[in-house]
Parts: C-alpha cells; structure tokens; sequence
C-alpha cells in the first residue's frame, strides 16, 4: 500500500474545513444561515468578493484533485516538492498565527488583523501544504523533526 493513503484522511479533513467556509460565507450573505457568524466575519474585504471566491475554487479543486490522488496511492515522492511545500507551509502558518495572535490581542481593531475565521482557515489552508509537504519529504526517505 502506498504511504500516501495513510495522508488521505487528513487531506480530506481539511478540505472538508475549507469547503465549509466557502459555503458559510455566501449562506450568510444571503441570510439563509442566521445561525453563523455574519458575512463580514468571514471576508477581510482584502478581495473583492467575487474575486476571493473564484480563488477560493480554484484552490478546492487543486485540493480535491491533490487528496483524490493520495487516496488512490497515485503520489510519487518528490523531495525538493516537500521541501517546498513544507517550507512554505511553515511560513505561511506561521505568519497566519501571529496574524490570529495580533488579531485577538493588540490590534482587534485592525480590519485585516481583527477578522478571526480567515486567519483561522488561513491555517486549514497552510495545514494542508504541511501535510502534503511532510509525505513527500518523509516518503523519499528524508526525515522532519
């Protein structure tokens, strides 16, 4: 069995997280999930919305493609890939977490760093080039800590 199949369920996970927040955020806006949280919330307005949700698709779909492929075992191990991805995985996790740090401290009051849930799912995102960066590296026989 290929390694890759053990990665699967997280990759899906995650996508799941994902694909919950693109379908949150237009089900606020329209008013038809009073339960959630508002659409301001969820949009930092950094985008346009149209725009941000085009992205948004775009990066579903790499993603469904990406975790289909784990869950057939059709991933081939490439070192300098995993690398990649879980170098810049880290940084962008790591600068989404102090962005959520700031955003619930110092500077709430800040539009980009006072939204919550994008820094949260910022982190579903930057998890999932984690994951797929850490069974690239550790497939090809190299080792993270």
């Amino acid at each position: 069995m290929n390694s890759s199949r053990h990665y699967a369920p997280w990759l899906w996970l995650l996508l799941a997280l994902f694909c919950f927040r693109v379908a949150a955020q237009p089900l606020t806006r329209t008013g038809v999930a009073s339960f959630l949280p508002s659409f301001d919330t969820w949009h930092s307005a950094l985008l346009p919305y149209a725009w941000l949700l085009a992205a948004q698709i775009l990066i579903i779909i790499v993603f469904a493609w990406t975790a289909w492929r784990f869950t057939r075992g059709d991933v081939t191990p490439h070192s300098r890939l995993g690398w990649f991805l879980f170098i810049l995985g880290a940084i962008y996790f790591g600068v989404m977490l102090v962005r959520l740090a700031l955003g619930l401290t110092v500077l709430s009051s800040h539009p980009w760093f006072g939204k919550i849930l994008p820094a949260f799912f910022h982190l579903v995102l930057a998890s999932f080039l984690l994951v797929v960066g850490r069974f690239h590296i550790q497939a090809s026989g190299h080792k993270t800590r």
